[in-house]
């Protein structure tokens, strides 16, 4: 199940683990894909309630640095421990961390930590500082040219999956996102003050991410909440678009051969729809 941010995916990745457990009996697994998610002082700025429970949630603090690499690491970890008889579901919200997991990339080196502040500065004025961040980065280090990670040919999957891709309408989303942002500046502040008050500084990605940031501006006193719930929306719906952007051309990217969904209206991404898509994919 993957999409975008404030699309549903949560709430329908539950309910397409809850029909495969009812059709084979047994209990099955849902790993999260998502870069914040992981943080285990956050789960209301990042969005961690779900009906049921999930892995790769909520496992490290938000002091520690986590990559693409060590979420790959953890979650292949886990899906070897899984019968091979009983499927799993991927909830997706992270197209990079998705990408390194399902399919055929290989993943650039890490910098040393002077090697990436270099870079960092070198970049501050870039279109895309982080991008080319990342670049300088590769470069300094003398790591290989790698290009673009959806090159000329189809993508090779590392192993079956059937995808269903949640794409509302953008007004849609829209009213999510808004739904979502006053949520997270009503009720995120007591996580804020409480990372302030125990002294626990969040590593340098987590303090820039989406409610983290603004929600310690407004706890230190330097932004209004209201002020945030607008900030929070805005970024929100930008990520949102990006996210949309990368899932279009992953489902474009995929082998002729894996099956895919796209399910685009609130009617079409119901509750009792993916139930019924679930037990044909089963069934076929």
């Amino acid at each position: 199940m993957c999409g975008p941010t404030a699309a549903g995916k949560s709430a329908l990745a539950d309910v397409l683990a809850e029909t495969i457990s009812e059709k084979f009996g047994e209990w099955a697994t849902t790993l999260v894909v998502d870069s914040m998610q992981v943080y285990r002082e956050v789960p209301l700025l990042t969005n961690q309630g779900r009906t049921r429970a999930a892995e790769m949630v909520g496992i490290v603090s938000v002091a520690d640095e986590w990559t693409v690499a060590h979420h790959k690491d953890h979650s292949e970890s886990i899906i070897s421990s899984l019968s091979a008889d009983l499927p799993f579901v991927l909830d997706a919200g992270t197209g990079m961390y998705l990408n390194a997991m399902l399919l055929d990339i290989p993943l650039a080196p890490k910098a040393p930590a002077e090697v990436r502040a270099n870079a960092a500065n070198l970049a501050v004025n870039a279109t895309n500082p982080r991008r080319e961040a990342r670049r300088l980065e590769l470069d300094l280090t003398g790591a290989p040219e790698r290009g673009s990670i959806w090159g000329t040919r189809k993508s090779q999957m590392t192993c079956d999956a059937t995808f269903l891709y949640l794409r509302p309408e953008r007004s849609e989303l829209d009213r999510n996102i808004a739904v979502r942002s006053s949520r997270i500046s009503r009720d995120g502040l007591w996580e804020a003050k409480r990372l302030i008050g125990s002294g626990t500084l969040p590593n340098p990605s987590a303090r820039t991410a989406i409610g983290i940031k603004e929600m310690l501006l407004v706890a230190s006193g330097e932004l209004h909440s209201n002020q945030a719930e607008e900030q929070i929306a805005i970024r929100t719906r930008r990520l949102a678009r990006r996210q949309i952007r990368w899932f279009d051309k992953l489902i474009r990217n995929l082998p002729d051969t894996t099956p895919h969904i796209v399910l685009d209206t609130p009617k079409e991404a119901s509750a009792p729809h993916i139930k019924h898509i679930v037990h044909d994919i089963l069934e076929g």
